[in-house]
């Protein structure tokens, strides 16, 4: 689930960020869906995402009426999370490790500078990672995670900024539809993941 959320999250940012810069977005339309990103993701561990394992993704970004679409290739090991995103044209976009030391990203010229990989991998993360888990950094953040069947919801004072559907169950092989909205950057994301074997 990690690895199709990571994915996901990694296109649709980038898709919205390469909307942005094309239609005079504002910066915060690009913004992470999960409050403080930086902050939740130094709260959790790649191990705490609980399994290894290799997936690609079809992610699709649209806001307003504009969609763009990337693969994304997503692995999990207990000590690091990579995924490389890249157009449809096979142009490495960016890649982004996450390890117990942080973040790092390595960027194309042809991304925009609005983009988020932390920001990204955050939501990836939120929606994907295991509950507990997700919803203790959550909670050390001032966020709240709201589940039910199928789906989660991120919280901050209140008011939705994330609202995400799973097309697998929570534990299982990462190969299905994921669809989520940034509430507070106004974009949605659909993912098609398949877990390789």
């Amino acid at each position: 689930m990690i690895a199709r959320c990571l994915r996901r999250s990694v296109v649709g940012s980038l898709a919205l960020m390469a909307m942005a810069a094309c239609t005079s977005v504002p910066p915060e339309a690009a913004s992470s869906a999960v409050p403080a990103p930086k902050a939740f993701l130094e709260r959790l561990r790649p191990a705490d995402l609980g399994r290894e394992f290799e997936a690609v993704q079809l992610v699709s970004v649209s806001r307003d009426d504009k969609v763009i679409v990337a693969e994304v290739r997503l692995s999990v090991r207990k000590d690091r999370l990579m995924f490389v995103a890249q157009d449809m044209l096979g142009q490495r976009l960016m890649t982004v490790t996450w390890t117990d030391s942080g973040v790092v990203e390595e960027r194309s010229p042809n991304l925009p500078a609005l983009v988020s990989p932390a920001g990204m991998l955050a939501d990836l993360v939120a929606i994907c990672g295991p509950e507990e888990a997700v919803r203790r950094a959550l909670e050390q953040t001032g966020s709240r995670l709201v589940t039910d069947p199928g789906g989660r919801v991120i919280l901050r004072d209140g008011k939705e900024t994330l609202r995400a559907t799973l097309g697998w169950q929570p534990g299982a092989r990462w190969t299905g539809r994921l669809m989520y909205r940034n509430v507070r950057a106004g974009y949605s994301v659909e993912v098609q993941s398949v877990e390789q074997s």
